[in-house]
């Protein structure tokens, strides 16, 4: 911001300062009919989601790892060799998404493609030892920010939904 001569920080709007400094009280907001919503599959789910995503960015802190790329992390240690197109077709993503997944991963040195002995169009992605460790650092900050959440579920409960969200996704 600048300052003027006598040191004052000028505004845009001189008198919008003395505005702010006036403290009147706010009246509270109505609250608001929400129709059909809580009704709605979409609606829940993604409310759901937007809560669970909000908590795992708070776990996560600085690591700052999309979920997408915590899900290609563990495919990638699960199916040593996996190809870019399994990865993406498992994530439900398209081709230029993995590969820019993948280079980003192979930037913080966390992967790396090697070419398949079988078919030489295509690569194979490894985890590489500072990729294990990190997977490993990522698993227990997600165990523990899916166990804030499904503690909210009795066991049965918690398979019963699951099983739900599976007949929506393939």
């Amino acid at each position: 911001m600048k300052k003027d001569a006598t040191n004052h920080v000028k505004t845009r709007n001189p008198g919008a300062a003395e505005k702010r400094s006036t403290k009147e009280p706010v009246a509270p907001l109505p609250p608001i009919s929400v129709g059909l919503l809580p009704n709605l599959l979409g609606y829940n789910v993604r409310r759901a989601q937007i809560a669970l995503w909000r908590d795992l960015i708070r776990s996560l802190g600085e690591r700052k790892v999309r979920p997408a790329v915590f899900s290609l992390l563990v495919l990638a240690e699960a199916n040593h060799g996996i190809a870019q197109i399994q990865l993406a077709n498992q994530l439900d993503v398209d081709k230029a998404t993995i590969v820019g997944l993948i280079d980003r991963l192979q930037k913080q040195k966390w992967v790396t493609r090697k070419q398949s002995t079988v078919d030489r169009r295509r690569q194979g992605i490894y985890l590489t030892a500072l990729g294990k460790r990190e997977l490993e650092k990522l698993k227990r900050t997600m165990i523990e920010h899916e166990a804030r959440f499904t503690r909210l579920f009795s066991a049965d409960e918690l398979m019963q939904l699951i099983g739900f969200l599976r007949r929506i996704h393939p």
